[in-house]
């Protein structure tokens, strides 16, 4: 009976364990399944999650390529405008040295002026070119100008070359235009200092705008200088700095012959003043001026020609100054001669480092000893000589270069313009009997000597300004000699006569 009783019981705890078992079990393989059930769905997440990063990627990628792409023909696009660019400059280049090589073909020295540059290549076609009036390495940089290869002129370019108009104002000069040149005023004057004449043309087209009102000046233009200038034509051929006039007025052809402009007229018409300015030394125009244009119906329009220069500077002798010099092409400083303001040869330093206008140009040294030919005489009287009134001849001949004395009439004829020296030495031939003489210029008695008793020497020493021809003799006027003697030379020559 206990036997069987622990059998049941074991039986029964088997059982019981049984049970237990396949709940755990069943349980256990309930989160088995679930666990994989959560990790096949992190699966899937993960491979949806992979297939869009792949899809995000491929996207990304293709951008990229689109990018590298662009970047490639962006480059492209650079290398083809860097080498367009170096052709270009290339091209250039060329072009560039084909203008100074074929056009201007410079040896040394840049041209100075178009005259300069037709000069030196006479089949050069008119057009634009470089010059250098102030010289080639010095003062300021060459300037582009419009060379007329057929006249040779020299033409510079502006700003305010068309038609202009003038604003509404009422007080004088209360309209200002600057002028702007293709040019340095520096280089301006420079050609002007080289050009035989220089010009420049202006218009005004003007209705109720009067230059001048009532003697009230209310236009002018400006010179190189700055400074004002009312005439609008011509030359200031009046020693006033208001000289006022235009064209018509030089003609007489003004519309109102009491007036000396157009525009200076009360008509009610449109008028016009015409000219062409002259005066090289007070050009180029630098400023246009005008006022009393206030009226509604006042018109007032301007056209300035460009600054033109023709022509070479010529010397009517020998230079000057080293002004004249560096205008005849001199560039090497050093130690010259030019004609002084007295006639004479004066020796000066030029300084072609600096410009004209510039005061270290020149530097004056001192006189020249220059002559055409040297004169000079030493003659004497060793033999008796006493007919009064007339030359005393010599009958002894020391030196006489130039043979400017004849010793035979004992007349000496200037051959230059000049400065010269005499001296007249001589002993009575009786030391106690009055003796006289008189120097002669041509026919004036200028000096004398007279000696008497123990006082028997004379001596006449002379300078005289001579010209060309001028006779000097010794004439006796009482007594008589057998010792005389007279010399004489040039001192200095009048070179320029």
């Amino acid at each position: 009976m206990a036997h069987l009783v622990l059998n049941i019981f074991v039986l029964s705890l088997t059982v019981a364990l049984f049970i237990n078992v396949t709940a755990v079990s069943v349980e256990l393989k309930t989160n088995v399944t679930d666990r994989l059930q959560e990790l096949h769905e992190i699966q899937e997440d993960l491979k949806i999650k992979s297939k869009q990063f792949e899809t995000m990627m491929e996207s990304e990628v293709g951008k990229l390529k689109e990018k590298v792409e662009f970047l490639e023909t962006k480059i492209q696009e650079q290398d083809n405008l860097l080498k367009n660019c170096q052709v270009a400059t290339s091209d250039a280049i060329g072009s560039l040295r084909n203008v100074e090589e074929n056009n201007l073909k410079k040896t040394v020295l840049d041209p100075k002026t178009c005259l300069e540059a037709h000069t030196a290549d006479p089949s050069l076609e008119s057009g634009m070119y470089f010059i250098d009036p102030d010289g080639q390495g010095r003062g300021d940089d060459p300037i582009y100008v419009y060379c007329n290869m057929t006249t040779g002129s020299t033409s510079i370019l502006h700003d305010s070359e068309d038609s202009i108009a003038v604003s509404h104002c009422f007080e004088p000069g209360c309209y200002t235009r600057e002028i702007k040149y293709n040019a340095t005023l520096r280089q301006m004057t420079m050609l002007s200092e080289l050009s035989n004449v220089c010009h420049q043309s202006i218009q005004v087209d003007c209705y109720d705008a009067a230059f001048e009102f009532n003697g009230v000046p209310y236009a002018w233009w400006n010179d190189r200088n700055g400074d004002p200038r009312y005439f609008w034509s011509g030359v200031n051929n009046n020693s006033s700095d208001r000289y006022h006039t235009c064209q018509c007025g030089l003609d007489g052809s003004c519309k109102e012959k009491s007036l000396s402009c157009n525009c200076d007229s009360d008509l009610a018409i449109e008028l016009s003043d015409v000219g062409i300015l002259l005066e090289k030394d007070l050009l180029p125009v630098t400023k246009l001026n005008f006022g009393r244009t206030i009226a509604p119906t006042s018109i007032n329009r301007h056209t300035l020609g460009r600054f033109e220069c023709n022509g070479k500077v010529v010397l009517n002798g020998m230079p000057t100054s080293c002004q004249d010099l560096w205008r005849i092409g001199y560039i090497l400083s050093g130690i010259y001669s030019i004609k002084g303001s007295s006639n004479k040869v004066e020796t000066v330093y030029c300084d072609f480092t600096k410009l004209p206008g510039d005061e270290e140009l020149q530097t004056w040294i001192g006189y020249a000893d220059v002559k055409s030919e040297p004169v000079q005489f030493t003659v004497a009287r060793k033999t008796s000589f006493s007919t009064l009134n007339t030359a005393i001849s010599f009958d002894q001949e020391t030196l006489n270069t130039g043979n400017a004395l004849n010793t035979s009439t004992g007349v000496f004829a200037a051959p230059r313009n000049g400065t010269y020296f005499f001296a007249f030495s001589s002993f009575s031939e009786s030391q106690y009997s009055t003796f006289s003489v008189d120097l002669h210029l041509n026919d004036a008695t200028i000096a004398n000597c007279v000696t008497s008793y123990a006082l028997f020497y004379c001596n006449v020493p002379i300078t005289l300004k001579l010209s060309r021809g001028d006779r000097v003799q010794v004439s006796l006027q009482q007594g008589s000699t057998n010792n005389a003697i007279f010399t004489g030379w040039l001192l200095a020559e009048d070179i320029f006569q």
